[in-house]
């Protein structure tokens, strides 16, 4: 059971802002070794047809990973996962390497799997919502009652149910998933920590004074507008033609929380300044919640 909750968490990216910019496969090692997947061989299931387990090991297939057995082991119980059996648990692991001479290096993986039984949804329930009801909430999430609880699917509404509160001024919310299993069904129970919306402040551009004027009045969110996390990019899109082909978009905008008065502060950069980049640095991005129990796993 532990397991499965990690799992949950782990793609549940409602603590943060912005995600790193890597996907979990494309990390790099710290020692830099890749591998490549000739081949994938697995054993020791019970009930999925040969059809169903040729899409589970076509999917790691000519693909490259870290050479690390932990996360080759997670990449399998993953794709299993994204098929309903959601216990699934790799018992053993081999990576044979077929050429060590070769970057990156070709391996067969022979997996010893135990599936578990296909999982599929009981019911999808929330807890803690205010601002964004429960239907809103429920038709983000593509599963019905009956259907296979796809690992995939409930990634994908955790990551809409991220932008949807972002687009409320949500910019703390974040939330803890709770799956409880009946026989072959699941029933997954979405805690929600909304805290606190934030509305639009100050927008603060630094540049050519021309090119300032010009973004000052195209920006449409207007202060004390509630805050939507999406319209910077959206903004950024728009506007790229007054922007020099330098300007990185995770560099050159800033966000700033009053916590005192749920406003937010925009700082864009249209070049680098060192002064007021200085002086960005010594400005709070967050507001402290004694309940949030990412404080608690960050002092471990």
């Amino acid at each position: 059971m532990r397991r499965v909750l990690d799992s949950l968490i782990a793609f549940l990216p409602l603590f943060i802002l912005c995600q790193s910019v890597f996907p979990q496969s494309q990390i790099p090692s710290p020692d830099g070794r890749k591998i490549l997947v000739d081949s994938v061989v697995v054993s020791g299931t019970q009930a999925i047809d040969a059809a169903e387990l040729a899409e589970i090991t076509g999917a790691i297939t000519e693909s490259e990973f870290n050479d690390d057995a932990d996360e080759m082991e997670e990449r399998i119980r993953d794709q299993f996962q994204d098929h309903g059996y959601f216990q699934a648990e790799v018992r053993k692991l081999e990576i044979k390497v077929i050429d060590p001479l070769a970057s990156p290096k070709p391996v067969r993986l022979e997996a010893d799997v135990k599936e578990g039984p296909l999982c599929r949804v009981s019911t999808i329930d929330f807890t803690g919502n205010h601002l964004i009801t429960t239907e809103e909430l429920r038709a983000m999430f593509p599963l019905k009652t009956g259907d296979v609880f796809e690992k995939s699917k409930i990634a994908g509404g955790l990551e809409s149910m991220m932008k949807s509160q972002g687009s409320h001024g949500l910019l703390e919310a974040y939330a803890i998933p709770n799956t409880t299993f009946s026989g072959s069904t699941v029933k997954l129970d979405i805690e929600i920590h909304e805290r606190q919306q934030y509305r639009m402040g100050k927008l603060e551009i630094f540049g050519p004074a021309e090119v300032e004027e010009k973004l000052q009045t195209r920006w449409k969110l207007e202060s004390g507008a509630v805050f939507d996390r999406g319209y910077i990019a959206e903004f950024v899109d728009e506007n790229s033609s007054l922007l020099l082909a330098s300007f990185v978009l995770a560099d050159g905008i800033k966000v700033f929380k009053n916590c005192s008065d749920s406003t937010v502060s925009v700082h864009i950069h249209l070049v680098s300044d060192a002064q007021h980049d200085a002086l960005d640095r010594a400005k709070p991005t967050d507001c402290d919640d004694p309940d949030d129990p990412k404080k608690d796993e960050a002092k471990k």
